[in-house]
């Protein structure tokens, strides 16, 4: 059976985005600016691709899909984001495996205001929450997979997903 899931841009661009508060609230937008580059995105479920033994739910841990996928925000207040879609294959057996895919790339205009940071697009804005060096991102229930039950045959899931960028 073939399971698609569609992470972060796909789901960024169709969620409001949240996140738990920080108490570093002495962020300013001079610290925001620059590349902020995925360094994790958590999924519920635990995943073994790299073949180690341990499953994970760090899908950055797990697969190179994300190596590379980042946030650039701008001073002029524009910002770009570029993170790509993993697609991942689960038969009636429990048998896993993934395929990278070339995601989106979205510009746009950003604000901040303390240790929010918000990502306009459209009528759903994109917010996170910045605590020095990461920005963190929930989409809640953004995490779209199609499961099998030999009881009940495919059904559609969903699963909430954080994504951790790191400034460099």
């Amino acid at each position: 059976m073939k399971t698609k899931i569609q992470s972060l841009i796909l789901l960024i661009l169709c969620l409001v985005i949240s996140s738990c508060s920080s108490d570093d609230d002495s962020s300013s937008s001079s610290d925001l600016e620059g590349q902020w580059f995925v360094t994790s995105l958590l999924v519920e479920s635990a995943f073994d691709f790299n073949g180690d033994g341990n499953a994970s739910r760090d899908l950055f841990q797990e697969t190179s899909c994300y190596d590379g996928n980042f946030i650039q925000f701008f001073d002029d207040g524009d910002v770009t984001i570029v993170v790509d879609f993993t697609n991942i294959f689960v038969d009636s057996n429990n048998e896993q495996d993934f395929e990278c895919q070339s995601g989106l790339a979205l510009s746009s205009i950003w604000t901040q205001n303390g240790d929010s940071v918000t990502v306009e697009n459209g009528n759903e804005d994109i917010t996170g929450v910045i605590s020095g060096n990461t920005l963190t991102v929930t989409v809640p229930d953004g995490f779209e997979m199609e499961l099998y039950d030999p009881a009940v045959g495919h059904y559609p899931a969903e699963e909430d997903f954080t994504i951790v960028f790191t400034k460099e």
